[in-house]
């Protein structure tokens, strides 16, 4: 498969390790950050199907697996802009995703794990830049702290039709979604055209050991990774 992701069997304690890490100010939250990039009217009701699916799927997971105290602290964050997002790619949808840690992480670190990985300036500039990852010896910030700001959900039209096709087949219940990582290699400046994406079908391609960044899985496994 395409990403190199969290993929590990279900251990909530991993969860609950993230929760009290000790680079992040108390009362942390987790959960992906979910970016929209379907948009227009004949989109919308799959769109709120697809959230009402996945709301329900967390609290069902957590509850079958006796861990309902977490279900507090699970936060959706929803990235969607029609104007800057609608048919986005990978690309498009990595650098939203980008801006939106660069905003929100500074925030919930410890002011001396901030201090430490050069001050805020500095790491805004990290979290908003692919280079910063490939610098020899750097410690990029989003290495440091839980998933929530390492990998994204991103929701395409392939996600929402498995929506549709879910009502329309008893199997095929289980909604797709796709899950990006954040870091990728520096990206060619334009990126790729739509064409080369969409042929990139399920994040793989003919080479089983190339990587594209991303990759759809079940949404009943979100709660495990």
């Amino acid at each position: 498969m395409a990403l190199q992701g969290p993929r590990y069997p279900k251990q909530y304690h991993r969860t609950e390790d993230s929760l009290t890490h000790p680079n992040l100010r108390p009362d942390t939250r987790w959960g992906f950050v979910i970016v929209r990039a379907v948009y227009g009217p004949s989109s919308d009701a799959l769109w709120t199907q697809w959230l009402e699916l996945f709301r329900t799927n967390v609290s069902e997971t957590l509850r079958l697996e006796d861990q309902l105290e977490l279900l507090p602290r699970h936060e959706i964050t929803i990235i969607e802009d029609e104007a800057t997002l609608a048919g986005a790619d990978s690309y498009t949808t990595r650098r939203a995703f980008r801006a939106w840690v660069a905003a929100d992480l500074p925030q919930r670190l410890h002011d001396e794990c901030l201090e430490e990985s050069g001050g805020l300036t500095q790491v805004r500039a990290k979290l908003l830049s692919n280079d910063e990852y490939n610098a020899p010896n750097a410690i990029h910030p989003v290495s440091i702290v839980p998933p929530r700001w390492q990998y994204c959900i991103f929701v395409d039209q392939d996600c929402l039709r498995s929506v549709e096709k879910g009502s329309e087949d008893p199997d095929m219940q289980d909604p797709a979604l796709k899950i990006l990582t954040t870091y990728w290699e520096p990206e060619e400046e334009g990126g790729p055209t739509e064409e080369f994406t969409q042929d990139w079908d399920g994040g793989e391609t003919d080479d089983g050991a190339e990587e594209v960044g991303w990759m759809y899985m079940d949404m009943t496994d979100y709660v495990a990774v």
